[in-house]
C-alpha cells in the first residue's frame, strides 16, 4: 500500500512539474515587457544555430545535428556520432543555455577572444585538463552551404575523452537505441522508466530503516511522558523520509543531465518539506491531546475548549504551511495560487477582513523573516526590541520598557529598520567653530581629527570624512563622519563617547573654540 501511493504521490508531482517551464516563460515574458526590445534574432547568429544544435539533437536526427560540428579531416563517418556523444557530454557536464548567446551573425563583440569565436564552457576531463567548449562562424562555402556557428575542431575532438568519463556510458552503451532518445523535461526515455523502478527500491529500503529510527528515538525519548504515543504516529512520516533520502542518495547513478538533476532535486525538496510537515501535523495532534490531558486543563473546561480550537486552527497551519512551501519549491509564485482560490477566498477575506489580513501579515512575516525576535527594529519612530510576533499582533519593547503592540497586517505594510541586522555603527558630530577661528586653525582642526580616526582600531579608515561644510551665521561647521566596526550598542556608546573627546582635544590644541549659539533678545515698546 505504502509503494503504490509513493509511486502515485512522485507521478502527480512529476506531472505537476511538466507544467512549470510554460508558466515560468510567461512569467518572464510579462515581467519583461517594459524592458527595451532586445536585438532581434539572426538565423545564423550564435544563439540560432545552438538551438538548433539541441533541437535536432533532442529529436534524435544526429546526421543533421553533425552539421554544427567542425569535424576534424578524417572523421567525417562519426559525425553523427560525434553530435550524439557531444550532446550527451553538454547535458551532463555543462548546461548551455542558447537564449544566453548573442542573437547577432557575428557574435558577441568586445571580448577577449578572436573574431568569429564564443566559448560556451568549460569542461574539466577525467586527467584534469581544462576543455574550453568553444563554437566558430563558419562562412558558406557554396550555394547549398549556409553560414552558421559550429562546434570548434578543438571541441570536436575532445569529446571521445569527455564522453569515456562519464558516469552513466556503460548504460548507453547497452540499451536499445529508442531508449536513448530524449523525453520531457529533459530526462532520457530510459530514465523515465527507471524512476518507478528507483522510487520501488527506496520505498522498501525506508520500511526496512523505519523500525531502527523508532528503536533509537525509543531509547532517546524513553524519559518524555508522550514519547510512546507520538513514535508511533511519526512512523509514516519518518518512513517517507527515509525513502527520499534512499531516492537522493541512489540519483547519481541515473546519470541525469544537469538539467533533470535540478527537476529531481526541486522535486525531492518539495516532497522532503511534506513529509516534515506531514511530521508537523501529527505532533500538532498529540501536544494538543497532552494538553486537554494536563491537569491545568482538565481543572478549567473552557480552557480544554479553547486547545481544541487552538489544535485545529494549528493543524490548518500547518497544511497551508505544508502547501506554500511545495508549491514555491516546485516554482510556483505562492502569492498568484493564493489570489486563484476564487471566491471562497473573496468571501472569507470580506468576512474577517481584520482577522485575514492580521494572519496573512503573520505568515509574510514569518515566512520573509524582515525581523525575527531578540531584534532591535525601528518602525513609525520607535526603536523597540522585538519580544514575540503572534498570529495578530507583534510585541515590542522600548528602551522606555513602554510594551508597543502592533498588528502584524499594518506591520507588513509598513517601513522597518532592522537595527540588530547592520554590520556597522555610523558615527557623526558637528563641530560649530566660533567665528573668530582662522583657516589655519580649521585645516588643523581637520587633519588632527581626520589622524586620530585614521588610528582608531574599530574605525573603518576608507570611509573616513572629515570637511568644512558649512559657513554660518554664527559659527563655521565642521562636519565628522565614519563608520565603527561594531554592532554592539554598549561598545558604540563608549568609541563614541572617546572619539568626541578627541574632537573637543583637536579644538582645544588648535587654540581654537566652540561656538555660542547666538541668542537675539528683542524687547517690546514700553519694556524697561
Amino acid at each position: 500500500m505504502w509503494v503504490r501511493r509513493l509511486f502515485l504521490l512522485v507521478l502527480i508531482a512529476v506531472v505537476t512539474l511538466a507544467a512549470a517551464p510554460a508558466y515560468a516563460q510567461t512569467t518572464r515574458a510579462s515581467a519583461s515587457a517594459g524592458d527595451p526590445p532586445p536585438a532581434e534574432e539572426e538565423v545564423d547568429s550564435p544563439r540560432a544555430s545552438m538551438r538548433s544544435f539541441f533541437d535536432l539533437c533532442d529529436r534524435g536526427r544526429y546526421q543533421d545535428a553533425a552539421r554544427y560540428l567542425d569535424v576534424p579531416r578524417g572523421s567525417e563517418k562519426r559525425a553523427a556520432e560525434l553530435a550524439d556523444k557531444l550532446h550527451v557530454v553538454l547535458g551532463e557536464r555543462l548546461w548551455v543555455n542558447p537564449e544566453n548567446l548573442s542573437p547577432l551573425s557575428q557574435g558577441k563583440k568586445g571580448d577577449a577572444l578572436p573574431p568569429g569565436t564564443e566559448e560556451l564552457g568549460r569542461i574539466v576531463d577525467a586527467k584534469g585538463h581544462t576543455i574550453h567548449v568553444r563554437i566558430v562562424r563558419h562562412e558558406s562555402r557554396s550555394p547549398e552551404d549556409e553560414p552558421r556557428w559550429v562546434f570548434s575542431q578543438s571541441t570536436v575532438q575532445a569529446v571521445d575523452g569527455l564522453y569515456a568519463s562519464l558516469k552513466g556510458r556503460w548504460v548507453r552503451d547497452r540499451l536499445p537505441a529508442p531508449l536513448l532518445g530524449v523525453g520531457p523535461r529533459g530526462l532520457y526515455y530510459w530514465q523515465w522508466a527507471a524512476l518507478p523502478l528507483l522510487a520501488m527500491i527506496c520505498a522498501v529500503i525506508g520500511r526496512l530503516l523505519t523500525p531502527l529510527s523508532g528503536k533509537i528515538a525509543t531509547l532517546v525519548f524513553k524519559k518524555v511522558a508522550w514519547a510512546p504515543r507520538l513514535l508511533p504516529r511519526l512512523r509514516k512520516p519518518v518512513t517517507m523520509a527515509w525513502t527520499l533520502i534512499a531516492f537522493w542518495l541512489l540519483l547519481p547513478y541515473l546519470a541525469l543531465t544537469l538539467r533533470a538533476e535540478d527537476l529531481l532535486a526541486r522535486l525531492l525538496r518539495a516532497l522532503g518539506w511534506l513529509a516534515f510537515f506531514w511530521a508537523l501535523f501529527r505532533t500538532v495532534t498529540i501536544v494538543g491531546d497532552e494538553m486537554g490531558r494536563a491537569s491545568w486543563a482538565r481543572a478549567r473546561p473552557n480552557m480544554r475548549a479553547v486547545t481544541g480550537v487552538g489544535v485545529r486552527f494549528g493543524k490548518f497551519v500547518v497544511a497551508a504551511l505544508a502547501l506554500m512551501v511545495a508549491l514555491s519549491e516546485l516554482g510556483y509564485p505562492v502569492t498568484t495560487v493564493v489570489a486563484g482560490l476564487g471566491l471562497g477566498g473573496v468571501a472569507l477575506a470580506l468576512a474577517a477582513q481584520k482577522t485575514v489580513e492580521n494572519l496573512f501579515g503573520s505568515v509574510s512575516i514569518l515566512a520573509d523573516q524582515p525581523f525575527r525576535v531578540g531584534d532591535m527594529i525601528r518602525v513609525d519612530g520607535i526603536e523597540a526590541t522585538v519580544e514575540t510576533i503572534g498570529l495578530r499582533s507583534t510585541r515590542m519593547r522600548t528602551v522606555e520598557r513602554t510594551l508597543v503592540i502592533i498588528p502584524n497586517g499594518k506591520l507588513a505594510d509598513m517601513r522597518i529598520e532592522s537595527v540588530g541586522s547592520r554590520d556597522k555603527i555610523r558615527f557623526s558630530a558637528r563641530l560649530a567653530l566660533s567665528r573668530e577661528t582662522t583657516p589655519a586653525q580649521i585645516e588643523a582642526i581637520i587633519g588632527a581629527i581626520r589622524s586620530k580616526l585614521e588610528a582608531h582600531a574599530k574605525v573603518s579608515k576608507p570611509d573616513v570624512f572629515v570637511r568644512l561644510t558649512a559657513l554660518g551665521e554664527s559659527s563655521f561647521d565642521v562636519d565628522v563622519a565614519a563608520p565603527i566596526e561594531t554592532v554592539d550598542g554598549k561598545e558604540f556608546a563608549l568609541i563614541r563617547e572617546e572619539l568626541l573627546l578627541d574632537c573637543m582635544r583637536s579644538v582645544d590644541a588648535s587654540g581654537a573654540k566652540l561656538a555660542i549659539p547666538a541668542r537675539r533678545i528683542v524687547r517690546g515698546e514700553g519694556s524697561a
